[in-house]
C-alpha cells in the first residue's frame, strides 16, 4: 500500500507522510498471526471444545503486547517531555489495549463467534458481553482508519473514566498534547472524507464517538478484574522502560 499516492484526495503532503507514519507505528502483524494461529486451532477442535474461556483468556493477554509499538514508534509521543510520556501512557493504555485487542479481533473474524461473548461473560464480567457487542459494531474495516483512532486515544487527556485514590498528574505541556490531538483528529476526518462521501464519512465519525463510550463503558466495568489490571500496569512499566528510562 503506498498511502503517499493522494492524487485524488483533498490531504496535504504533509498529512499524507503523518498518515503513512501512523500506519507503520503500530505493528498489527505479530499479534495478528498470533490470532490467525489462534484461530486455525480452534477450528479444528470438536465444536464442544472450541473457545473454551481458559485458552480465550490467555489468547486475550497474549494480543494485548503489540500495544507497546503504538507509544515507542510515535515520533510525536517520543517529543514530549519524559513526564508526560508517562502521564499519558498511565492514563491511556487501557484505552488503547482494549480497542488494539478489539482490532484484532475484528480482522480474525473472533467477533462473529457467540462463542466469544459467552467466554467474556463468564471469565471477565456477565455485563461486559453487550459492551463488547456494541464495540464490534462501530469497529471500521479499514485498518487505516482504526489505527488513526487508536492514535487520538493515545493522546486523550480525559482520564477521569473512574474513581480513584491516586490524585491527577497534571501534563506539564497540555498545549502541544492538545496540538498532537487537534492534528490527529483533522487528518481522521480528512481521510474519511478521501475514503468515503460526505454522509458516509459523517456516519464514520459517529461511529467513532460511539466506540469511545462502549470502550469507556469497558473500562469501568472491568476496573476491579486484578489480572486486567496487572497486564495492563506490566505494559506501561515496559513501555515506560523504552520510551524513558532507554530515552
Amino acid at each position: 500500500m503506498n498511502l503517499l499516492q493522494s492524487d485524488q484526495s483533498t490531504l496535504t503532503v504533509d498529512q499524507w507522510n503523518l498518515l503513512s507514519n501512523l500506519f507503520h507505528c503500530y505493528d498489527e502483524h505479530s499479534a495478528l498471526s498470533i490470532g490467525e494461529s489462534y484461530m486455525r486451532e480452534q477450528n479444528v477442535l470438536p465444536l464442544k471444545l472450541r473457545f473454551k474461556p481458559t485458552s480465550m483468556m490467555k489468547f486475550f493477554l497474549t494480543t494485548l503486547e503489540e500495544t507497546r509499538s503504538l507509544y515507542k514508534d510515535n515520533q510525536d509521543f517520543l517529543s514530549l517531555s519524559p513526564d508526560d510520556r508517562s502521564t499519558l501512557l498511565h492514563s491511556t493504555m487501557t484505552y488503547t489495549a482494549t480497542l488494539a485487542a478489539n482490532c484484532i479481533y475484528c480482522q480474525i473474524g473472533l467477533l462473529s463467534h457467540a462463542a466469544y461473548y459467552n467466554a467474556i461473560t463468564m471469565s471477565v464480567h456477565p455485563d461486559i458481553a453487550p459492551t463488547a457487542k456494541r464495540i464490534a459494531d462501530q469497529l471500521d474495516s479499514d485498518v487505516i482508519i482504526m489505527k488513526l483512532l487508536l492514535a487520538i486515544f493515545s493522546f486523550s487527556t480525559i482520564n477521569y473514566t473512574v474513581y480513584s485514590n491516586t490524585p491527577p498528574v497534571n501534563l506539564s505541556n497540555i498545549k502541544q498534547v492538545l496540538h498532537i490531538q487537534d492534528t490527529y483528529i483533522e487528518l481522521t476526518w480528512q481521510y474519511i472524507l478521501y475514503k468515503y462521501n460526505y454522509e458516509r464519512a459523517v456516519k464514520c465519525f459517529s461511529n467513532f464517538i460511539r466506540c469511545i463510550f462502549a470502550i469507556h463503558d469497558t473500562v469501568v466495568k472491568t476496573q476491579d478484574l486484578q489480572w486486567y489490571a496487572d497486564k495492563i500496569n506490566s505494559l506501561v512499566q515496559q513501555t515506560e522502560q523504552i520510551v524513558i528510562i532507554n530515552d
